[in-house]
């Protein structure tokens, strides 16, 4: 397994990086990740007030997707559970990408969701929304894919996405979210 995050991060952010993190993922590094963001959003002479809502609401869907969804794969050495996450911005546009490992048989329906997802428009989104959450369709880690598409009603924006084989088994999943 050749592929390194940080390295990957380094050569695909482009613009003014506010916050980059690589590193093992947990709920305490959630809530400084958070604050850092927050705080570095906040002090930068960039004009990103109307966005820092919705910089602050996807940031924390995003973690926690990443922290519910990441696997511990003893067998391909993960003996942890591994976050990418960035904000940068450039053109008056924030941009986040955040990543974790995935398990080769969790793919297509992570692409297939997003596809759907990408499909539809604001309204569509809002009353799939809605009929997630009113038939209580969440899975076992505790959610029915509200936070995608919660993601995508916030930002307005198709979201993109990206899978780099490993090996067989594990890929490394990437997915890039852009607030305008």
């Amino acid at each position: 397994m050749s592929f390194d995050p940080k390295i990957w991060l380094n050569n695909n952010v482009s613009g003014q990086v506010l916050v980059s993190y690589v590193g093992r993922i947990d709920s305490d590094i959630i809530t400084d990740l958070i604050s850092k963001i927050e705080e570095s959003v906040t002090n930068s002479d960039l004009d990103i007030g109307k966005q820092l809502k919705i910089i602050m609401h996807v940031s924390v869907e995003s973690l926690q997707n990443i922290y519910h969804h990441s696997p511990i794969d003893v067998e391909n050495n993960i003996n942890e559970k591994i976050a990418l996450f960035s904000i940068s911005y450039n053109n008056n546009n924030s941009t986040l990408l955040c990543g974790n490992y995935i398990h080769s048989e969790k793919i297509q329906i992570v692409k297939d969701r997003i596809e759907q997802i990408n499909a539809l428009n604001k309204e569509e989104l809002k009353a799939l929304y809605k009929l997630i959450l009113n038939n209580q369709e969440f899975s076992e880690k505790g959610g029915g894919g509200l936070g995608l598409i919660d993601i995508a009603r916030k930002t307005g924006t198709k979201l993109e996405f990206n899978f780099i084989s490993l090996n067989e088994n594990l890929y490394f999943y990437i997915l890039k979210i852009t607030i305008v």
